[in-house]
This record gives structure tokens, C-alpha cells and sequence, in this order.
């Protein structure tokens, strides 16, 4: 399902263009002004931006308090986040002819051909439509976070399920998308974005009540994940005493991950004796996301 902003002021009488958009695996969310729906942009994740041509710019106005700088407002926006490397797919729909026939300055400062070609859809045009549709899905789908997600979908469902947050969802596509380090900065920001990652299960963890009161080193953390396992004489091997949440080869794998993350994090390559390759770099980026699939598991199990 494709989840979609759609800026317009009349989008609540409009349930029959929502109700064809689902028929196509479209969600469209309605905002009537510009400042409520860029709140929600910032908010929440959206996968493209449909615009009107003329909205209200905030939920005071209303009636014919309609002009094109609530488009402006959204759509410069946009230009600055696809400036930070964001892109948000957006396209124009709307009713007015001052937005479909006649030229407007503001579509042509700010309509990005990179979707569409820069076409404004006629909502008076039917086929604008459907067209509309299969140029949204094409952008989305074309995106790089879009091929991320869907190739690794088993492990970005612990977003869908509410388990970790969005702007951990943003570190990992980040992980899985930047480049293979060339330098010590680079080295750096990607094994602290990996770490980051790991803690923040933890975290969801501890706030789930799995841990006990009082773990506060990452060693004790996952000793009891482990089942705080002691050697037992009369069985003449190691034993947990406790509820076991992880193995010992993920035991393992924590630990290799966060003490190699936090060497390499906090010393330069003239403090250590060995610089790791990049081949330890995609193997610490797929270690997470086994990491990943495990907590996953464990929250799951753990409602």
C-alpha cells in the first residue's frame, strides 16, 4: 500500500477519488492546509505528496482565503529536503484553471519534472487520474529507500509493527544505502549509526519489562538474554538460571558488534593495532540485521 499526503482543501468531499485511489493500493490522507499537513509530514512517513493548486496556508483561513502561497510554502519544503539528499515524490492535482491551463509562476518555479515531467493532473480529466496513480507508484518504486525496504522487508516489518521508531528506520536505510567507507570519518558514522541501531533494541527491550531493575552495563544486559548462565557441577556444564531470550551464537554476535563498533568508534587508525577492512564493515551491516530479525522474534514472543 502506497501511503500518500494529499494537500487540498476540499479532500473531505472528495471520498470517491480516496475510494479509487484504495482500489489501486493507494492510501490518500487529506490535509485542507498547508501548515497542519506539513506538521504531518514531519510527523509521519509519507511516500509521495499530491498538491492542489490553490489551499488554505493554515486552519484559520477559510471560505475564499485560497492563493497559491500554501503551495509555495509545501513545495519549497520539498525543494529543501530533496537538497538534504530526501526525496519525497510530488505531483500537482487540481481542479483550477489557473493551475491546469494557464501558466502559473509558482508551478513553474517549483514543479519538479522529475515526476511526471512536471505535468499538473486535471481533476476534471478522468484518465488524469489513473495516470496520476501509475506516476506515483512508478516514482515511489524507483526510489532507492523503496528498493531498500522491499529487499529487506523482513526485517523493516519491525517498523510496520510499531517495535522501533522512524528515525531508527531512517539510521538503518541510511546503513544499507551509504557506501562502503574510505576514510576514518566515514568508518566512523557508519559503525555509529550501526551501534545506534543495536542500542535502540536494547532500549525497546528494557521498555518492554524484559530486563530486570538494576542491568546497566551492556555485559550484564546480555548475560541475562542469555539466561544468566552459570556453570552447574552436577551436570558438568553451563546452565541458565533464567528465562532465555537469545542464543549463544547471538550472544555472540552482540558482543562482536558492539565492542568492534565502540573501538573503532572512539580510537583513530594510529590508536589501534589492526584496521578492520570493509569486509568487517558488511559483515557488522548484515550481523544487524540478523540482530534485527532477532529482536524481532523476542518482541514478538514477548507481547
Amino acid at each position: 500500500m502506497y501511503n500518500i499526503l494529499w494537500f487540498d482543501d476540499e479532500h473531505e468531499t472528495l471520498e470517491t477519488i480516496k475510494e479509487d485511489a484504495l482500489l489501486v493500493d493507494i492510501t490518500l490522507n487529506g490535509c485542507s492546509n498547508a501548515a497542519d499537513g506539513l506538521i504531518e509530514l514531519k510527523t509521519n512517513e509519507y511516500d509521495a505528496i499530491i498538491l492542489d493548486g490553490l489551499f488554505y496556508k493554515n486552519e484559520d483561513h477559510s471560505g475564499n482565503a485560497l492563493n497559491d502561497e500554501a503551495f509555495g510554502e509545501v513545495a519549497k519544503y520539498l525543494g529543501e529536503q530533496k537538497a538534504k539528499g530526501i526525496t519525497i515524490p510530488w505531483f500537482i492535482y487540481s481542479g483550477q484553471r489557473s493551475f491546469v491551463k494557464d501558466k502559473n509562476s509558482l508551478v513553474n518555479i517549483f514543479a519538479d519534472t522529475s515526476f511526471a515531467n512536471g505535468k499538473v493532473f486535471d481533476k476534471n480529466i478522468d484518465d488524469d487520474f489513473e495516470e496520476l496513480c501509475k506516476e506515483i507508484k512508478k516514482a515511489v518504486d524507483a526510489l532507492p529507500q523503496t528498493q531498500i525496504k522491499n529487499e529487506y522487508a523482513d526485517v523493516f516489518e519491525i517498523f510496520i509493527l510499531g517495535y522501533l521508531p522512524n528515525t531508527v528506520k531512517e539510521n538503518l536505510i541510511n546503513v544499507l544505502l551509504q557506501p562502503l567507507p574510505t576514510n576514518n570519518n566515514e568508518l566512523k558514522a557508519i559503525l555509529t549509526n550501526i551501534r545506534s541501531i543495536q542500542e535502540s533494541c536494547f532500549t525497546a527491550i528494557e521498555a518492554k519489562g524484559i530486563f530486570t531493575n538494576g542491568l546497566r552495563s551492556f555485559k550484564n544486559k546480555v548475560k541475562y538474554l542469555s539466561g544468566n548462565i552459570t556453570w552447574d557441577a552436577s551436570q558438568n556444564k553451563f546452565v541458565p538460571t533464567s528465562t532465555v531470550y537469545q542464543t549463544h551464537e547471538i550472544e555472540l554476535l552482540q558482543s562482536w558488534l558492539y565492542q568492534t563498533c565502540g573501538k573503532y568508534i572512539h580510537h583513530t587508525q594510529n590508536q589501534v593495532d589492526y584496521m578492520i577492512s570493509n569486509y568487517s564493515v558488511e559483515a557488522l551491516r548484515n550481523g544487524l540485521l540478523e540482530i534485527l530479525l532477532w529482536f524481532k522474534k523476542t518482541m514478538q514472543e514477548n507481547p
